[in-house]
């Protein structure tokens, strides 16, 4: 093991000897020389110093006699096993700064200013620990691909493989990872490219880092999404770029906003980063059109373009890109690891040159090895099979996390419109601070993102808004997750507390909700009602009731999902149970009506309201 080297001052005022006493307690307080380590000899010391070897025998001997070193015969001089228990200050002792504060201060002068906010993510370093973490953007093990890429990692040491990668490349890309891109990514984009259109990167991150630094400067206007992800609005800070914020709505961003000035539009239209929501085909049309209008540049961050498991997907921007004005970000963090770190940028290639020759400056290329290995990955078929299985994944904890949001918090207004992804944007009520309910929410093992940070614009940040993924959670801890937080949500509302949950509903909350149905009304109302609402996605619904008790159900645009229950009376509250919608659960409601609305009320509140059409009397059952 090499030893640290200790600097002596033969001109100083203590002799050699109490300098090198002094340097070895010091080491070995610091932990530089461990519990019960062999010290090196006294003429391998001596040699290393450049003084006498009595100078180091003396030393020795000295600290032997004073508890720090122990001799062993025919072995040599070791630190003490029990250290710490007859020298305390060895315990206690802290790390000497190798710096004065004089220099800790010329540092600041001479730092370049970073104008930077907290990188630090939302969510505490342990959250694997919290029983409820409903975070996005972080590993989980449990979907890894551990054989397929530990046999790509086998074959990529292979003598042959090795001298494909191990090699010093220069600038270049590993051949076979940038044609299984070209021929296999990229098609399921819509992108045709050539292999000097694609640069590897360090994950999307490091791609716009080197766009910002070849596009930006303090003359080029750039438009982001607001919200948005807070790392490309920190770059363009950095370069001292003017920022205009447009706004984002169930489609996207806000084409209105999008200033005729703008050098460089910035877009995550896959899935909308923070907010989930895709962006509809039309609006990517006129985004294309307004570039070529308005003559600016767009990067397009195709954000978890690859969790798609709701509908086909829509093309890639770059993909009705006809000028060359489109550039295209992408990694595959979010189908194989974040720690992979490798990521890819298509553009025209004048601008993939001088990112190669930027790149090269700062890193030459991401490691090669990860390169074949991920490459090989690609040409066995296994990301492929990765990606199946993570979306069936993601779609069940995606369906698990809309059918506990439409069961426990039916109230709220959830404004991901989505054709897949792993998060889910959520107003909540107007008094709720996210922040605060983060915290207090944490304190109950759940974990949720207060979205504070995705804003950019100097206005009023909504603080009743937060984000739900569901990436790192298990399926089967999303509907207890989503009961014990709205609970939680409950207790937060105005006047309530623990013990007020069957508090009796103000008289004008019972004038809002209208006439309540009771008796033969009740039952007459109840044998030929359909009601026709919206979930907490913003999907219609409709419900027949039938006077057999029977009832069935529709949701989606399409009745795309289906379910069949019953219905009955008991007193003047009506239940329902469904076979699978609600997870089948009996539920009883007070049935209010207030002109064409049906309001459902229980313990005092309301949980839900639709509009209603009732059918003469004696409709036939459908088969």
């Amino acid at each position: 093991m090499m030893q640290p080297l200790f600097v002596l001052d033969t001109a100083g005022s203590a002799n050699l000897q109490q300098q090198l006493m002094q340097k070895l307690v010091q080491a070995i307080c610091n932990g530089h020389f461990a519990c019960g380590s062999k010290m090196p000899s006294s003429r391998k010391l001596a040699e290393q110093l450049s003084i006498g070897r009595n100078t180091v025998v003396h030393a020795y001997e000295q600290l032997i006699d004073e508890g720090y070193l122990v001799s062993r015969e025919r072995s040599g001089i070791y630190v003490r096993d029990d250290i710490y228990e007859h020298h305390a200050e060895a315990r206690t002792a802290e790390p000497q700064s190798s710096t004065t504060s004089a220099s800790e201060q010329d540092w600041q002068r001479r730092l370049n200013k970073l104008r930077l906010d907290s990188l630090a993510p939302p969510y505490p370093h342990n959250w694997q620990q919290y029983p409820y973490p409903f975070i996005d953007g972080q590993f989980d093990p449990s979907l890894f691909p551990v054989n397929q890429w530990r046999e790509c990692s086998k074959i990529s040491l292979n003598v042959n493989e090795i001298k494909n990668w191990a090699s010093d490349s220069g600038q270049d890309d590993d051949l076979l990872l940038i044609e299984e891109i070209r021929t296999k990514v990229l098609p399921r984009r819509g992108i045709f490219a050539s292999a000097d259109e694609i640069l590897i990167t360090l994950g999307s991150q490091h791609g716009l880092y080197l766009l910002t630094r070849l596009l930006f400067n303090n003359q080029t206007l750039v438009t982001v999404e607001e919200p948005g992800y807070p790392g490309i609005r920190q770059l363009a800070q950095q370069a001292f770029s003017p920022l205009n914020f447009a706004e984002v709505n169930e489609d996207g961003i806000i084409l209105e906003q999008i200033p005729a000035q703008t050098d460089v539009l910035y877009i995550t239209p896959s899935h909308q980063m923070p907010t989930a929501v895709t962006m509809p085909l039309s609006n990517r049309q006129a985004i294309i059109d307004q570039a070529k209008k308005d003559d600016f540049i767009v990067i397009e961050d195709d954000y978890e373009s690859e969790s798609n498991f709701m509908s086909q997907p829509h093309p890639a921007l770059k993909s009705m890109d006809t000028d060359g004005r489109v550039i295209y970000v992408s990694s595959f963090s979010k189908v194989v690891a974040p720690g992979l770190r490798l990521g890819f940028m298509v553009a025209p290639a004048p601008l993939i040159r001088q990112a190669r020759q930027l790149r090269t400056l700062i890193s030459r290329h991401p490691p090669a090895n990860n390169q074949r290995v991920m490459g090989l990955f690609l040409s066995l078929g296994y990301y492929d099979q990765t990606l199946r299985r993570l979306n069936q994944e993601m779609a069940a904890r995606w369906q698990e996390m809309r059918e506990a949001l439409n069961h426990y918090l039916s109230t709220r207004i959830v404004t991901s419109r989505t054709v897949g992804g792993s998060t889910c944007w959520i107003e909540g009520p107007r008094h709720l601070d996210s922040q605060q309910f983060a915290a207090e929410a944490a304190k109950h093992g759940i974990l949720i993102e207060p979205v504070n940070r995705f804003y950019g614009s100097g206005g009023d940040r909504p603080r009743h808004y937060f984000r739900l993924g569901v990436s790192s959670i298990p399926c089967d801890k999303i509907r207890e997750g989503i009961e014990q937080l709205a609970d939680l949500m409950r207790q937060w509302e105005p006047g309530q507390n623990n013990s007020d949950a069957n508090q009796q509903p103000t008289h004008a909350s019972v004038k809002q909700w209208g006439k309540r149905l009771t008796g033969k009304a009740l039952q007459d109302f109840a044998s030929r009602c359909e009601f026709i609402g919206q979930t907490v996605f913003g999907d219609p619904y409709r419900i027949r009731l039938y006077a057999d008790g029977s009832m069935t159900g529709f949701e989606g645009y399409q009745d795309e999902r289906q379910d069949e229950g019953q219905w009955w009376l008991e007193g003047d509250r009506w239940f329902r149970q469904w076979r699978a919608w609600s997870y089948g659960e009996t539920l009883g409601f007070e049935i209010y009506t207030n002109t064409n609305r049906i309001n459902w009320v229980r313990d005092g509140k309301l949980v839900d309201s639709a509009f209603y059409i009732l059918h003469p009397a004696g409709t036939p059952i459908p088969e």
